[in-house]
């Protein structure tokens, strides 16, 4: 009776090994590990032991999941759900084949996934599998394949005029750091190392370490780790668990890639302590959604190891805490954000929770759901909240690959966040616990030991980025009126056409929006509100154009080409809803805003109807309010038409300006007066040029 026993990570894997021993002795060698990072000839003897007949049992990582042939299996045990419907169908195809009678028996942990499909068993079942998620233009794993390849038959100097344009770029980066090396004669590219294969591997990117046997002359190599695990997991003082035998490191050799290790026999094992950062390099998407504001870009993660912490076996129990000095981690990567508003932050604390630890709490159960959505491991993704990011200017949750240059997981992520965040909340929410626990909050590898947390805030941080829950409204400052104006009488009417050369991309710009600044918490979530209809009208023909949400791309592209666009509170309104769906800072487009301008001399705001009446004697035809009540009722055609009344009366003011030298008012105890202006389009247009 043969059985395979498979976890979820390298260190759960020796951790049962060695618990098993200890139980009974009499299982040593009928029973072994197998993972990645044993020496090649370990690997393989385990496996003839295995199909032979000499091993009865293996506890193995995702390793021996396929590939290798170990027939004759009979049971299967899966210690936690293996983190995707792939993996688990997989790894239980291992027993029964050939007719045999098998058995597969899953243990939940206190994970939140497998939590999750304890309460809901027949989601799983009902669940196909995942889509393989592939990034071809990884630069890292990229180069590697390149340097295999040159090895294997020499690149040609004119394939590479038909690779990607990552893939050529990354071909001479190779050159130049001498990894390739160009044939004088005909051009040929080879690889500058006759085996490169042999330093790169099909589970991870990156260089990796050897593990090597101090006690030994000379040391010895027992096995290697992963450039992205070594300091996680052999830094000086670390246990290094291999086979059910202990090594502790005492020596860590970054310059040559070595980790020196001797046996021992602590009755413990070691995890680090770990701070994080992240820094936006690139914005590459954006949009509204809910009471929030999503974004995917590319981010430079930095982690720094600040200490590890030495855990009783079997228990588990806290022994002690020590201190490390380690190089800080570094690598690009690609991720999502999700900048919440300010008013999610007053919500929190009204209800007397921590906000902190509320969206720490989102970012690890959101982290634990996301293989539900997207073929990963919760391991192969990170994440990092701010209660103020100095790019974001405010509260912002950060998940990424946790792989350098990004595979495209993070991306799955982003196309279905309102899916996430919902399956997120409801995972809290049926929680039992009181104050939050494994199965739904903490997390394996917080660096910050799971603090702070608090699981009512973070279920009230859910609701109100989904719309379940309203945004406080914040109390909104008001303009103070200014010194008032010599009285004069308005002038005729410019016809705006006749003012504007033809050579010139000059446009009239106002949108709608779906929700009121009540809906998302105040003026100051405005890049909530979401665009409902947008309108320019070209300048110097009158044409006018009609964007609508799913048109946000290009209307953007429109503006940034334009040389001028001109609108009424374009500064602080339009281009503030308008900025959720660029990845573009919107004041580089070269805008002249009246009511900016306005503001700027008088140091109050009137209102474009208020402006309208007096300078054109025409008047608004509804209101921002009624729009949003007609885009709700399916209504679009008036809510275009109220948009482009309002465009059109801005080009009949910014003409009466330009061409007359002012614009009229009312004003509260002069009656009708003028603001006089000195409005030049030439100048506007050199100004933003």
């Amino acid at each position: 009776f043969k059985t395979i026993t498979f976890t979820k990570s390298r260190r759960s894997t020796e951790l049962i090994h060695s618990w098993l021993l200890r139980s009974n002795r009499g299982l040593a060698g009928r029973v072994s590990s197998y993972r990645s990072g044993y020496l090649p000839s370990e690997r393989r003897q385990i496996e003839r032991d295995l199909a032979g007949g000499v091993l009865d049992g293996v506890i193995s990582t995702s390793a021996l999941e396929m590939g290798i042939d170990i027939g004759g299996l009979d049971a299967c045990v899966l210690v936690g759900y293996p983190g995707t419907v792939t993996q688990t169908w997989q790894r239980s195809g291992r027993v029964g084949r050939a007719g045999r009678e098998s058995v597969v028996l899953m243990i939940a942990q206190a994970d939140a996934l497998d939590q999750f499909f304890m309460r809901h068993p027949d989601n799983f079942f009902s669940r196909g599998c995942e889509r393989a998620l592939v990034d071809p233009g990884n630069p890292y794993i990229v180069a590697d394949h390149l340097e295999c390849a040159a090895a294997e038959i020499p690149l040609e100097e004119d394939e590479l005029d038909k690779f990607p344009d990552g893939w050529r770029q990354t071909a001479k980066n190779l050159l130049q750091r001498g990894r390739l090396v160009e044939s004088v004669g005909d051009g040929r590219i080879f690889s500058a190392r006759k085996y490169p294969h042999r330093e790169v591997s099909l589970r991870q990117a990156g260089e990796s370490f050897t593990i090597l046997d101090a006690s030994s002359d000379p040391p010895g190599r027992i096995g290697s780790v992963g450039g992205a695990r070594v300091l996680a997991e052999c830094h000086p003082g670390a246990i290094y668990l291999h086979r059910a035998r202990q090594y502790r490191v005492e020596r860590l050799d970054m310059e040559k890639r070595n980790v020196y290790v001797e046996p021992s026999r602590d009755p413990y094992y070691t995890m680090v302590n770990a701070e994080k950062d992240t820094e936006i390099l690139e914005v590459l998407a954006s949009r509204p959604e809910g009471n929030f504001l999503v974004r995917y870009g590319r981010l430079k993660v930095t982690e720094q190891i600040t200490g590890f912490k030495k855990r009783g076996i079997p228990g588990g129990e806290l022994l002690s805490t020590h201190p490390l000095e380690l190089p800080p981690q570094v690598f690009e990567t690609t991720g999502f954000w999700i900048e919440i508003p300010s008013g999610v932050s007053r919500g929190v604390k009204q209800d007397n929770a921590h906000f902190m630890g509320g969206i720490h709490a989102v970012e690890h159960a959101s982290i634990a759901i996301f293989p539900l959505f997207v073929l990963c491991d919760r391991n192969d993704i990170g994440g990092i909240c701010f209660t103020e990011h100095p790019q974001v200017g405010g509260p912002a949750i950060f998940i990424y690959d946790g792989y350098p240059g990004g595979v495209g997981i993070a991306h799955g992520g982003y196309g279905r966040i309102v899916e996430l965040l919902d399956a997120t909340r409801r995972l809290i929410v049926e929680c039992d616990c009181e104050s939050g626990c494994p199965s739904c909050i903490h997390s394996p590898k917080c660096g910050s030991g799971n603090k702070p947390l608090d699981k009512r805030a973070a279920a009230a941080v859910l609701e109100m980025l989904l719309g379940l829950r309203n945004l406080p409204v914040e109390d909104e400052a008001a303009d103070e009126p200014g010194p008032a104006p010599e009285p004069v009488p308005a002038e005729e009417v410019v016809d705006a056409g006749k003012l504007f050369p033809p050579d010139k991309k000059i446009y009239f710009f106002d949108i709608e929006t779906q929700r009121s600044a009540e809906e998302v918490g105040g003026w100051r979530n405005k890049r909530l509100m979401r665009l409902a209809v947008a309108v320019l009208q070209d300048a110097a023909t009158g044409e006018l154009l009609t964007f609508t949400e799913n048109d946000a791309e290009r209307l953007l592209e429109i503006l940034f080409e334009a040389d001028l666009v001109v609108g009424f509170n374009l500064l602080g309104f339009d281009y503030e809803v308008m900025s959720a769906y660029s990845t573009r800072d919107l004041t580089a487009v070269r805008t002249f805003d009246i009511l900016a301008d306005i503001h700027q001399r008088l140091g109050h705001r009137i209102g474009l109807g208020a402006l309208a009446e007096a300078t054109l004697g025409e008047s608004k035809s509804a209101d921002g309010l009624q729009a949003i009540e007609w885009f709700r009722d399916g209504q679009l055609e008036k809510v275009i038409d109220y948009c482009a009344k309002d465009v059109i009366i801005t080009s009949k003011l910014f003409a009466h300006g330009l061409e007359h030298g002012y614009l009229v008012y009312d004003h509260r105890e002069a009656g009708q007066v003028k603001l006089n202006l000195d409005w030049d389009l030439a100048d506007l247009l050199s100004r933003n040029g």
